[in-house]
């Protein structure tokens, strides 16, 4: 498919998934979409054991059946192999298809102090279009995004919290990661309540193009679900032009010739 509709979810923090999802069933009604994606602990911050996160994605599961369409269902903390770590599942109307793993917790929130780092990303192909999870901050680490684009990934989705003063430094981050890697770059950001330091979240959620423009920007501080229409001939023309993924899969073999000179003056 040439086109896929993807639809941004900007919401308040809810204090359980119970309420989230009912959120989420109400304004899907009537929803014309492909892919939901959905802020990082849009639902609480709550550590979820196996049961309950299993309860959240068969939630999920029906909402995805209903509209027929695959959520990104934002990251929610689960205890997992006695391991609490940060989780974006991927569900469709079939259940649960894949899910990323938060690979780099958040030092400057503390979040490190009770999540462990993650293994796992998860890509799943949806109309001829493959989408991948980023989790927030891993989005500042680019050998994350690398390793997806070398998997031939269309898409990155990237549940967020962000801080209203970072709202600027998001957008430009998705520009160069959806730039640099041929991708539409689609980040979801929860608003409404307080950073651990005190900062204000407004939001600022955004779809960034693989020839580096914003194609979608949603308002701070607004609330709601807001789509746009992708066209993979723009994925198709950054990759002609540019030929970066070319470069990104012959990566290793061309460093090895690059040696790093360090000279020291006296």
């Amino acid at each position: 498919m040439r086109s896929l509709r993807v639809t941004v979810g900007q919401t308040r923090r809810f204090n359980n998934y119970h309420d989230g999802i009912n959120w989420l069933t109400n304004n899907v009604k009537s929803l014309s979409t492909d892919v939901i994606v959905l802020p990082e602990n849009w639902v609480g911050v709550k550590v979820l054991s196996s049961e309950e996160f299993n309860d959240y994605v068969s939630m999920l599961k029906d909402i995805a059946s209903s509209i027929n369409a695959l959520i990104i269902g934002g990251a929610v903390y689960v205890n997992m192999n006695n391991k609490n770590l940060s989780v974006c599942p991927m569900v469709s109307g079939e259940g649960l298809i894949n899910y990323s793993e938060k690979i780099y917790p958040s030092k400057a929130t503390g979040e490190r102090e009770g999540i462990s780092n993650g293994r796992r990303l998860g890509i799943v192909e949806v109309n001829g279009w493959r989408i991948g999870c980023i989790v927030c901050i891993d989005a500042m680490y680019p050998e994350v995004a690398r390793l997806m684009a070398i998997k031939g990934i269309d898409l990155i989705a990237n549940p967020s919290s962000i801080s209203a003063d970072r709202i600027s430094l998001w957008r430009s981050l998705g520009l160069v990661r959806a730039f640099e890697n041929s991708v539409f770059y689609v980040s979801a950001m929860g608003t409404g309540y307080k950073y651990p330091d005190g900062r204000d979240v407004f939001g600022g959620s955004f779809v960034a193009s693989p020839n580096g423009e914003l194609i979608l920007t949603i308002e701070p501080g607004s609330e709601g679900l807001y789509t746009a229409v992708l066209d993979y001939n723009e994925i198709e023309y950054a990759r002609a032009r540019r030929g970066y993924i070319d470069d990104l899969r012959s990566h290793d073999i061309v460093l090895r010739n690059v040696v790093v000179h360090v000279v020291t003056l006296k």
